[in-house]
Formats: structure tokens, sequence, C-alpha cells
């Protein structure tokens, strides 16, 4: 079980963002949601992909508790439900899974944003995609100079010389980025983002990343 999860401000929210689809933002955001679940944190999911992946694995799974809800919205939508999350104090913590390829929804999700990850696809095919949604943060960052983030290497582990390469990649492109010191696995589990249940897989990985990205916020 994972500890230390009373928020230093509530609610918190991460939202995974990337341009490029099949990066893995649903396959982090959902088990990170889940695991702050588990701790008795109450936790909202926010899905805004127009394919509501994180949406469908959360009912399939049968994630929802008293504590632990979701909701579909359009980038539009975010900010009014934000704010009535916010006014009902009702959640600790808040994670938004966002659609590619929207520019407007990414960054909307990132100027609500307390924690921005930013997943990507070993390999160079992500990292010129990553560049581009790593410039997004500029406006958000403006109205909101704390905003952090970590970009997450996903689907890694089978190809370490892969990964290590794109990790190095993304130096030599983006030096001031902030890259979590874990990795995020390929596995068929992780892949089926449909009716998997994140508490019956192995977790290590994710533990891991949700402690560095609460360091974080």
């Amino acid at each position: 079980m994972m500890t230390g999860m009373t928020p230093r401000k509530s609610p918190v929210v991460i939202s995974a963002v990337m341009k490029k689809g099949g990066a893995g933002k649903t396959s982090t955001i959902v088990p990170l949601a889940s695991f702050a679940a588990q701790t008795g944190a109450r936790v909202a999911l926010i899905d805004m992909d127009s394919t509501p992946s994180a949406h469908q694995w959360f009912t399939a799974a049968e994630l929802g508790s008293e504590t632990f809800a979701c909701d579909r919205v359009t980038a539009d939508e975010l900010d009014p439900l934000l704010r009535d999350i916010r006014e009902s104090n009702a959640f600790d913590f808040v994670f938004i899974d966002t659609p590619p390829g929207d520019k407007h929804g990414i960054v909307q999700a990132m100027s609500e944003s307390d924690l921005v990850l930013m997943p990507l696809h070993i390999g160079s095919g992500d990292v010129p995609q990553l560049v581009e949604t790593y410039h997004l943060m500029r406006l958000p960052l403006r109205a909101n100079p704390d905003l952090q983030h970590l970009v997450v290497v996903n689907h890694a582990g089978t190809m370490p010389a892969v990964t290590r390469d794109t990790i190095t990649a993304i130096q030599g492109e983006l030096p001031d980025a902030r890259i979590a010191s874990t990795t995020i696995p390929y596995s068929k589990q992780y892949a089926l983002a449909k009716g998997t249940r994140p508490d019956r897989v192995k977790r290590w990985h994710y533990d891991k990343l949700w402690k560095i990205g609460r360091a974080h916020v």
C-alpha cells in the first residue's frame, strides 16, 4: 500500500497529455488514479477523449466506488466541472486523460493541472511529438509558474538499448525536461485498457511513478 497520500492542496490535478495517440496516456493515468483511490483518497477520473478508453476501462473493470468516480467531458466542459469539484471539496485528486491531436484540449488540461505527465513510446517516432507537446506548456506556465511536469517513458523494458536511446534523444531535444526515473514496461496486461483491473497486475513501477509525481506537487 502506498503511503503519504494526503495532498498538500485539494484537489491536486494531474493530467496525461501527448499530441500523438498510442503513447500510453490511458495506461498511465488509469492505474495511477486507481492506486490513489486504494490509499483511501477521494479520486475523480476525467476522460476528455472522444474515444473514451479511460471511461471504458473504469466501467468494464468496475473500478467505481464511493471515493472513486469517473466522468466524460469535452475541453469546453472541463473548466466548469473542475470549478464544481473545487467548490464541493469532494475529491483529493483529479486525474485527466486527454485526447491526442487536440491542441485546445491539451492546453486546457495543462492550464488546470498541478502536474502534467507526458508519456511517450520508446523509439524515435514519439520524440518530435513530445517536443511539440512540451512547448504547449508555455501558455499554461505563464498563468501558473508552479506547474510541474514529468516525461514518462512508456512501453519500455523489452528493449533496454532503445529505451536508453530514447531518453538520450529527449535530453538532447529538451534539456530542461524532467524525465521520471522509472519507466513503464510494455505488457499485454497494460495494453488491455478495457476490463483489466490495475490492482491485478504488477505495479511497482506505477508505485514508484506515483511517489515521484507526488514529490512534485
